[in-house]
């Protein structure tokens, strides 16, 4: 009888140890890819990155974020950061996340604030591109993990919705200026599947080029100094296309298309109540001179 109590107390704190090591994995593997995207992030853009949270479904194959923020370089205070990320979320299959090269079949990342802060002759944009060039080399080694080598990943479409950028202008004359561009949707194919599958830097490195590149499209609203500038630190790396990725505008080029119909609209609206004025003004004149004229004629009669 003693035997089978001591059985059945063993048998359950076994069953206990058993739930509490699941559970601490759980909360652990959590943490774990909270420090691997704060970790490979800063590696790739060289700058203080911070994650708020990372969860992992590893029943369901999920995988999801929020709150990813990327500091500026070092003496870029007119801004609050360079990059913020409202959240992002992945559905995975259960082997592909065991396998070294994990396979996403789509990556959506949405409500992204970015801050472009140029200084004088010099940008905060154009310092984290200078970072990024170290990756066209391929001297730069990824950090490794606690279990090794980092993953790879292949992604067949990356979606990034919702973005807005802040373009500052702080002259070494005058006065700080500022302007703002809304791209709805970004769309990238085919990452790490035409050539080698990519780190999570490398990653970072096109998700970071492609909303820059879009950016840029808008030169009718990005002040020239940093349009110029921007163009050019694009310039120096190797485009998305030469490393197998495939950008869609469309949705890019339909909202520029759409402020300068704004624009336009504005303009015709502006340009209808001046002449309403002018023609007001000029009746008003004409008619005073009629006035005039007939107090003038009834005067002299």
């Amino acid at each position: 009888m003693k035997l089978a109590k001591l059985l059945i107390a063993l048998g359950g704190g076994l069953l206990v140890l058993i739930v509490l090591v699941v559970v601490i994995a759980f909360i652990s593997i959590d943490k774990i890819a909270k420090a691997g995207i704060e970790k490979g992030t800063n590696h790739a853009l060289a700058v203080p990155t911070s994650l708020d949270s990372a969860d992992v479904g590893i029943m369901g194959g999920t995988f999801s974020m929020a709150g990813l923020q990327i500091e500026n370089p070092e003496g870029y205070e007119t801004s609050p950061f360079f990059l913020r990320l409202g959240s992002a979320g992945v559905a995975v299959s259960l082997k592909s996340l065991r396998s070294d090269v994990v396979t996403l079949p789509t990556f959506t990342l949405s409500d992204l604030d970015v801050h472009i802060d140029r200084k004088g002759t010099t940008s905060n944009v154009h310092q984290i591109l200078e970072n990024l060039k170290r990756f066209e080399s391929g001297d730069t080694p990824e950090p490794e993990t606690e279990k090794g080598p980092a993953k790879k990943f292949i992604v067949n479409e990356i979606a990034i919705k919702n973005v807005q950028v802040h373009a500052h202008l702080l002259p070494l004359v005058g006065e700080l200026s500022t302007a703002k561009v809304v791209i709805p949707e970004i769309l990238l194919k085919d990452v790490g599947s035409a050539g080698d599958p990519v780190s999570l830097a490398e990653l970072t490195n096109i998700i970071t080029q492609a909303i820059l590149a879009s950016a840029a499209e808008y030169d009718d609203i990005i002040p020239e100094e940093i349009l110029n500038d921007l163009k050019s630190s694009l310039g120096d790396l190797n485009a998305l296309a030469e490393n197998g990725v495939e950008m869609l505008t469309t949705e890019v080029d339909k909202a520029v298309e759409d402020a300068q119909d704004q624009l336009q609209d504005k303009a015709d609206e502006l340009e209808g109540k001046a002449k309403d004025a002018i023609n007001e003004g000029l009746n008003d004149l004409l008619g005073g001179n009629k006035d005039k004229k007939k107090d003038e004629d009834k005067g002299g009669g």
